[in-house]
């Protein structure tokens, strides 16, 4: 009985680690299993056959073999807008439908050497931001911005200590293995982000991705988080951080200006659109290295400090 069972250890092993063509039929298999769950109505993934996936539009493969970029960006994105009712319509003059639409397959995350994942401007149908991302220890670029996910972000980008930005977000720089980080959530188009559906109760969820330079949450509802006192604590720990958007965030209170203080980095902070009532701190004048200032469309009063 156990030689059966080291057989099938030995032969799950080989089928996952099995080089053909020029891509490892573990990592295949788990693409195939990803597009299984999709609708493709322009045939983006027409490509996606045969044995070699890092031929396929979207793969990018190492030189050893192994998939490190999958890149299914909309390149056609349609202007989303949703009803009362929570319905999806659209008022793009563009006829053509380039999104994918679907689930995300729980398989997709077993590429382990993947570093460059893209799927912003399709459409998850309101599914849960998958739990699974933490899996993908070597990502240093994730955008999944504008792609009708529904959830609240908490732990799910712990893991992910090398990201050097957060992109669930509004822009996507070309495919490279060597780039800033970035983890994005914005939405550029008024869509579901704009309605809330992605939230934070707390950015406790940021303390471990120190190696941030840009963190877009722009339509993010912070509301909660905002409640307590020190809710930008988490951000105050990211001392490479360079751009920072917050705007449209339902961000209550003050400007939380003792911890902005620690970002010594920082060149833009946009805090526009929420709901701050404050005097503009004087301690913003100790933050020399800002170039880009938004705090337009709040309550606040005064004026902007000159820097020192």
């Amino acid at each position: 009985m156990w030689l059966k069972k080291v057989f099938l250890i030995f032969a799950t092993l080989f089928y996952w680690f099995s080089l053909v063509g020029g891509c490892y039929e573990g990592e295949r298999a788990a693409l195939m299993s990803f597009k299984s769950l999709l609708t493709d109505p322009s045939n983006r993934l027409s490509s996606w056959q045969g044995e070699n996936c890092c031929s396929w539009k979207g793969i990018k493969c190492s030189s050893s073999g192994h998939v490190v970029v999958v890149n299914l960006r909309n390149p056609h994105p349609i202007e989303v807008k949703i009803n009362i009712n929570k319905e999806v319509v659209s008022n793009s003059k563009n006829t053509s439908d380039f999104s994918l639409k679907g689930n995300i397959s729980s398989l997709l995350f077993t590429l382990d050497r993947i570093q460059h994942l893209d799927l912003s401007y399709n459409n998850f149908m309101f599914s849960k931001l998958p739990a699974e991302i933490s899996n993908s220890t070597k990502l240093t670029y994730l955008n999944l911005s504008n792609a009708m996910f529904q959830d609240s972000i908490a732990m799910q980008f712990t893991n992910l200590m090398v990201l050097g930005g957060v992109g669930v977000g509004r822009r996507s720089t070309g495919v490279r293995l060597t780039f800033p980080l970035k983890l994005d959530f914005s939405s550029s188009l008024l869509s579901f982000i704009s309605y809330g559906y992605l939230s934070s109760p707390n950015l406790r969820w940021l303390e471990g991705l120190r190696r941030l330079r840009y963190l877009v949450l722009t339509g993010v509802d912070l509301s909660k988080a905002s409640e307590s006192v020190h809710w930008a604590k988490p951000i105050s720990s990211l001392s490479n951080l360079m751009s920072l958007r917050l705007s449209n965030c339902n961000i209550s209170g003050r400007i939380p200006i003792v911890q902005f203080l620690n970002l010594t980095n920082i060149a833009s902070l946009d805090m526009s659109s929420n709901i701050l009532k404050s005097p503009i701190p004087d301690l913003l004048s100790n933050i020399t290295t800002l170039s880009v200032l938004d705090f337009s469309r709040n309550n606040l009063t005064g004026h902007i400090p000159s820097t020192r």
